[in-house]
């Protein structure tokens, strides 16, 4: 059975915070998504009453600084 993968709203969801990263690493994922669309979910999994990232920080970071509303995900 494959992974499901829903459409979260951004703002449901919460950074783990332990990651490092440079704004170029996070400009060059958004131009990627800006002229391809998100081609890979991000990881999340549900914690009190929002969702906190698994795996794909870098990308709702950069999905959140494009304006977007929602974000391709897989709840674990």
């Amino acid at each position: 059975m494959g992974e499901e993968i829903r459409e979260i709203q951004i703002r449901k969801i919460h950074p783990n915070l332990r990651i490092v990263y440079t704004s170029e690493c996070i400009e060059e994922i958004e131009r990627d998504i800006k002229s391809r669309g998100q081609q890979e979910p991000i990881y999340i999994s549900f914690e009190y009453a929002s969702f906190r990232i698994i795996d794909g920080e870098k990308r709702w970071r950069a999905c959140k600084r494009l304006g977007m509303n929602s974000i391709r995900a897989v709840i674990a």
